[in-house]
């Protein structure tokens, strides 16, 4: 059996268990695309390490193409198409994990003020969609695709809820907003409106195009978030990898939503579940990569163990 035949049947079968399989598949394609149109039992090591190292240093990536190889792999040992599978035995020693920019709140006002530099003739309301993607990304904590991916009808002024139907893991749900977030997003609404085509009525885009009215790409954002990010001086050391990201703002958020806890004499272990749900993840354990230990962090939760400890102490 040819090996894009087995590719794609893994495909659809990922498919019909409600997985979307958008960049996996793209790898998978990719990877056949590299192999060559040959039998599924005739791929090399030697073919399978070439794809997954590419060219150049070794990159997380690496690790990402041998994952989804491995998932399929897996599938194609399970339904008899091969015998055993053909991926690297020995990992290469991948670079350090990327540390997530915590944002200063200093950091977020010269982000949002600087949002004015995106006006322009052609684009009369990307600025204060900008300005309003930002606060919702940083009132929220969701994340970008998921933000870009809203319809007006998504955004519930009246109830202050927006509903969240492109979640990562295919779970509708629903996020409340805050009487500010809740008047920014009014705001930009109303003017978006009157200014941006409609081509689905109350289903477009919420964050839409100046030309057309249909979704922002996030490729747009990204970039659009370097010139801000440049503009505004909000940088740190290291190369153009090491620089703060737009998806570290959800970051941000949690962290600060964390501190803001433990400084009002919060019970933290007990909203954290309610934390991870809000924020969209299916677990507990999903959100500790999002704790970052930061000193003000740790001074608060220092803090809190100090008033804990204080009674034994007395007592003593």
């Amino acid at each position: 059996m040819k090996l894009r035949e087995v590719v794609e049947a893994y495909i659809a079968f990922k498919r019909a268990l409600g997985v979307r399989l958008v960049s996996e598949a793209g790898a998978l394609r990719a990877f056949c695309q590299s192999v060559g149109n040959t039998d599924v039992q005739d791929v090399k090591p030697a073919a399978v390490l070439t794809f997954i190292a590419g060219a150049g240093p070794v990159t997380r990536t690496w690790k990402q193409k041998a994952s989804v190889l491995r998932s399929f792999y897996r599938y194609a040992v399970g339904r008899g198409h091969v015998t055993s599978t053909p991926l690297p035995t020995t990992l290469p020693k991948f670079p350090p994990m990327r540390v997530p920019h915590i944002y200063s709140v200093d950091e977020l006002k010269r982000l949002l003020e600087t949002t004015a530099m995106l006006e322009t003739p052609r684009a009369p309301l990307r600025a204060l969609a900008y300005r309003t993607l930002l606060l919702l990304l940083y009132g929220t904590a969701m994340r970008l695709n998921e933000s870009l991916a809203l319809t007006l009808n998504d955004v519930d002024l009246a109830q202050q809820l927006i509903t969240v139907r492109h979640a990562k893991f295919f779970k509708t749900r629903w996020v409340p907003t805050g009487p500010k977030l809740t008047s920014a997003l009014a705001d930009y609404a109303r003017q978006r409106v009157r200014t941006l085509a409609m081509p689905s009525g109350q289903d477009s885009a919420f964050f839409g195009t100046a030309r057309s009215g249909t979704r922002w790409h996030w490729v747009t954002a990204e970039e659009l978030f370097r010139r801000l990010r440049k503009r505004a001086g909000v940088c740190r050391e290291g190369n153009a990898r090491n620089q703060p990201r737009l998806h570290d703002i959800r970051h941000t958020a949690i962290q600060h939503r964390l501190i803001a806890w433990y400084r009002s004499g919060k019970d933290v272990q007990h909203l954290l579940p309610q934390l991870a749900t809000y924020v969209g993840h299916v677990d507990l354990s999903s959100i500790q990569y999002y704790i970052a230990m930061t000193p003000e962090l740790l001074h608060e939760a220092s803090l809190r163990f100090e008033r804990y400890a204080q009674p034994e102490n007395r007592r003593a």
